[in-house]
């Protein structure tokens, strides 16, 4: 079962931050584990409430207040857990320090309500990404090794029997910052180079193309409230869906990374000159 974890709403205060970032850091490293909102708990959005209903809860309370808590048992969610960050690491100083105890304090939580056989029993390091890099006039592409690339600058990385797919840092430094993602329901079926959400930023709006057919697993739920990662992370944190494809040989109609990085080159060389113009 997915593992809920709510942080407090205090994000300007620093029981609220380190709630943020210790819930931050569980996520990136655990494919278990949804980081959940107070605005759209409270507000009851229905993507949050699918999340919140079939999850294991956690609450992490950055101050006296327990508003994490009180929300989640105005939701009817009596059997949640709590963490108190003022009583785990309310006398320690260093904000890094707080984090790494809070994570280690939702671990044994977590595992508690993890049966031992369960693969995401432990937490795995971050993908290390290997890249190949030009400049270009005021900007360097990145693009990772070993993965498939779409026309529409769009990444595929197969997973065992699943892909994973996300938008390219050419695709992301074009868009600029995104302050909006809109993300197609798992279990929704999609044919190659179909249409399945959208991201949005100041300057543009860009649909998600889908570089290979098959069914939906997952929808990654950070972006809904931090979007943002699809500028920071967007080979692997930004990632967007995780598909069940129908037919893996589909892949071998996409680009390898060499090859993009020239056909991105060339486009960037196209955007800048109509810039120009």
């Amino acid at each position: 079962m997915r593992k809920y974890i709510l942080p407090c709403a205090g994000y300007d205060r620093p029981g609220g931050e380190v709630t943020r970032a210790a819930a931050e850091r569980l996520a990136k490293n655990r494919d278990d584990v949804v980081i959940g909102s107070m605005g759209a708990l409270f507000t009851e959005r229905p993507g949050e409430m699918r999340n919140y209903r079939t999850s294991d809860v956690f609450c992490l309370d950055g101050c006296g207040t327990d508003c994490a808590t009180e929300l989640v048992h105005a939701r009817g969610r009596d059997n949640a857990t709590s963490i108190s960050i003022p009583e785990i690491a309310g006398s320690v100083e260093d904000f890094e320090d707080k984090v790494r105890l809070t994570v280690d304090v939702i671990l044994k939580e977590l595992d508690k309500s993890t049966p031992k056989t369960s693969s995401t029993a432990t937490v795995e390091p971050s993908r290390e990404i290997e890249y190949i890099e030009e400049k270009f006039d005021k900007f360097t592409l990145k693009v990772a090794k070993g993965l498939k690339y779409s026309d529409n600058d769009f990444w595929v990385r197969v997973e065992g029997e699943h892909v994973r797919i996300g938008a390219s840092d050419f695709l992301q430094q074009m868009t600029s910052d995104v302050h909006f993602v809109e993300l197609a329901e798992p279990e929704t079926h999609v044919d190659m180079f179909d249409d399945a959400g959208m991201m949005e930023s100041i300057k543009i709006m860009v649909e998600i193309i889908i570089p290979v057919s098959g069914t939906i697993v997952e929808s990654n739920v950070l972006l809904e409230d931090s979007p943002e990662f699809i500028n920071e992370s967007p080979y692997d944190t930004g990632w967007l869906y995780l598909i069940k494809p129908d037919d893996i040989d589909e892949l071998e109609l996409l680009r390898d990374a060499s090859d993009y990085m020239t056909y991105a080159l060339a486009k960037a060389q196209k955007e800048i000159g109509k810039k120009v113009e």
